[in-house]
């Protein structure tokens, strides 16, 4: 084919016959720049897809994962505060557990257990009998080992008994009868009637209460006689008082032995919040240990 026979061959030289320079119709290579655009496009699609998957199977995966934690955390907790409620109750000689609280703290059970242990664990108990006083138990426990054998870190127990139930030790308190019996303040107050000839003499006496081995004693601090307040010491050498103040004075010790494992160990006693609190510890011995089981015994009534 010639070059006169090209179609559009006259066009594109049409410009040169007047004089004027030839021109070039750009049309085609626009059309040619879409299609490459056109063509390129879908290239990158792919790739943006798997990418968006990717994505999708890691939040899966994550869900998964803390789905997982979450139910270990809940039924390991579950798991654990059942067996130390258990426990608590099998140590303290209790018919049930019903009205046995256990808190293993507000940290990750999982993240403590793989330290080793439990960081603090706290116990209450709504009612306990201590050698035949009703009474409630608080028990805090820090560094509990995953491992029985193990020793705990630190174990305090709070024995509270109510001031209700203290005025059934009336002949622990005394060796006289007592009229009556009341907290007041850091002491237990006694009070009673000196008989003398065709007197009558109104006697009150604070006593505080003190370890004494695996037993509570009570011992005076002052007294009021009548309307004057003396010593014990006084109270003791007078003569005309003197027979009447030595049972007055001739406390006994309450016993808690037989009510409490031997591997607890009576810190101190003091009178607070209308309660007689009997404080005791067990430090550094294993959760395992036969002391948990085994009890003292208290002298015959």
């Amino acid at each position: 084919m010639t070059s006169d026979e090209r179609p559009g061959h006259d066009e594109e030289l049409a410009g040169s016959e007047d004089g004027t320079a030839p021109t070039l119709d750009l049309g085609v290579q626009s059309t040619v720049e879409l299609r490459l655009a056109e063509t390129a496009a879908p290239a990158a699609k792919p790739r943006r897809r798997r990418r968006w998957i990717w994505w999708v199977v890691l939040a899966v995966v994550a869900i998964i994962l803390i789905t997982g934690v979450i139910l270990v955390e809940t039924v390991g907790r579950t798991f654990a505060t059942n067996l130390v409620r258990d426990e608590i109750a099998s140590s303290l000689n209790l018919e049930t557990t019903e009205g046995v609280a256990v808190d293993l703290g507000s940290g990750s059970l999982i993240v403590q257990a793989l330290t080793g242990g439990l960081d603090v664990v706290t116990i209450d108990v709504d009612s306990f009998e201590v050698n035949g006083l009703e009474s409630s138990v608080s028990v805090e426990a820090t560094g509990v080992p995953i491992m029985t054998s193990q020793p705990v870190g630190t174990l305090s127990m709070d024995v509270s008994i109510a001031g209700s139930e203290v005025t059934k030790l009336a002949t622990t308190l005394s060796g006289t009868g007592l009229d009556s019996i009341e907290l007041e303040g850091s002491a237990i107050r006694v009070s009673t009637v000196f008989k003398l000839l065709f007197f009558e003499i109104p006697v009150a006496l604070d006593l505080v209460p003190v370890a004494a081995g695996d037993a509570v004693a009570f011992e005076p601090e002052s007294v009021i006689l009548g309307d004057q307040q003396i010593s014990v010491a006084d109270l003791r050498e007078n003569p005309l008082v003197s027979g009447l103040a030595g049972s007055l004075l001739s406390s006994q010790e309450f016993c808690v032995a037989s009510s409490l494992p031997t591997a607890l160990t009576i810190d101190s006693v003091e009178v607070a919040n209308d309660n007689l609190v009997i404080q005791l510890s067990a430090d550094g011995i294993a959760l395992d240990d036969a002391a948990w089981q085994q009890y003292g015994t208290c002298p015959a009534p």
